[in-house]
């Protein structure tokens, strides 16, 4: 079992729920993963509603719209998983640090396997389906 897997099933153990941020492509799978788990009951927020987006960005700054997202949805326990191809995202590292302050768990979606960005979304796609796959075999 991956180890995503087992920390997503502790968290739907313990009755929390899982956000995920991402920008561009990775929203799109960040979206994906939030589809796929919510068809099957679990609670999976993709933080990337446009209006709420654009709200935040045009009241802030796009380095914290990940951040403010965080502080209005979290709870303790709660984990964030973040999804990208460089890891460098200065919104996506802020959230990072939103999360922990707030007492959830962050899990990095691994982007180390590929060299284009391409190969590395490919990878992130695959990892998608199988810890849904893991998570929901727990279950059944």
């Amino acid at each position: 079992m991956h180890s995503i897997s087992a920390r997503l099933i502790k968290c739907f153990e313990r009755g929390n729920k899982i956000l995920v941020a991402g920008n561009g492509g990775s929203s799109a799978e960040a979206s994906h993963l939030s589809e796929e788990f919510i068809t099957f009951g679990f609670p999976v927020i993709a933080l990337n509603d446009p209006a709420v987006l654009t709200a935040l960005s045009n009241d802030s700054n796009y380095e914290e719209v990940f951040s403010n997202y965080i502080f209005a949805l979290h709870n303790e326990g709660d984990v964030l998983i973040t999804i990208s191809t460089s890891g460098k995202s200065k919104n996506i590292l802020h959230a990072q640090k939103s999360a922990k302050a707030f007492g959830m768990e962050v899990t990095e979606w691994p982007r180390d396997k590929g060299k284009t960005t391409e190969e590395i979304q490919e990878y992130q796609l695959k990892l998608i389906h199988k810890v849904y796959l893991e998570v929901v075999n727990h279950w059944q």
